[in-house]
């Protein structure tokens, strides 16, 4: 109990001293997508690396460490099913965790990487691409789909990201994407988000609206 308790005072001074805002959201996007353009790359490049139908999430807590989410296709149309959820993965070392003799239907379909693998058509060298791409637009998590989130920094227990659309906003989606609290727009195609942890406020004053 004692560790455990040491090693949550640890995650959160860690989380603390590596506070960012939204102002360092809008210097790495200028820097990142006005002058070399690696945030857009990147959406464009995951985008095309995930199959039709599937939706992607991958955080990378190390070079070789990642939690990865992935959801299938069913017969049903626009309906998908976890098909693997593992966090702490080691992509080069995996040890697929036994089967739970209770096992629930909301559990994924499967535990072993390999097959996720083949489904996504992803090997080793994938990952570690993904990880390079990912460390030159200085953001550490990405999730497939319209808009593609791009995870890039720490807020206490949370997370701030960019959402990336497939095409600008208009005044109406740029309204229903700054809600005062969770969401920021801030031009053409991108918004500002941070999604909390499991403790702390859902929203943060740094989307507060300006007048």
């Amino acid at each position: 109990m004692i560790r455990k308790l040491v090693c949550f005072v640890l995650i959160g001074l860690l989380s603390i001293s590596c506070d960012s805002t939204s102002s360092d959201l809008e210097k790495n996007y200028s820097e990142n997508f006005n002058e070399i353009k690696e945030l857009k790359e990147l959406k464009e490049y995951f985008n095309k690396m995930v199959p039709k139908g599937y939706i992607v999430t991958i955080r990378y807590n190390s070079s070789d460490d990642i939690n990865l989410f992935v959801y299938q296709p069913t017969n049903i149309p626009d309906k998908r099913e976890l098909l693997f959820q593992q966090w702490n993965v080691d992509y080069e070392d995996y040890l697929e965790p036994k089967v739970q003799k209770d096992k629930k239907d909301y559990d994924p379909r499967t535990r072993s990487l390999e097959v996720v693998k083949k489904k996504l058509k992803w090997n080793n060298d994938t990952f570690k691409e993904l990880y390079e791409k990912l460390n030159n637009a200085n953001c550490f998590g990405i999730s497939s789909g319209n808009p593609t989130e791009l995870e890039y920094g720490h807020r206490g227990m949370g997370v701030l990201s960019y959402l990336i659309f497939d095409k600008n906003l208009n005044k109406e989606e740029q309204r229903e994407n700054s809600d005062n609290c969770s969401t920021m727009f801030y031009k053409d195609n991108v918004v500002f988000t941070f999604s909390s942890g499991a403790t702390g406020s859902f929203c943060i004053p740094d989307f507060k609206k300006h007048k």
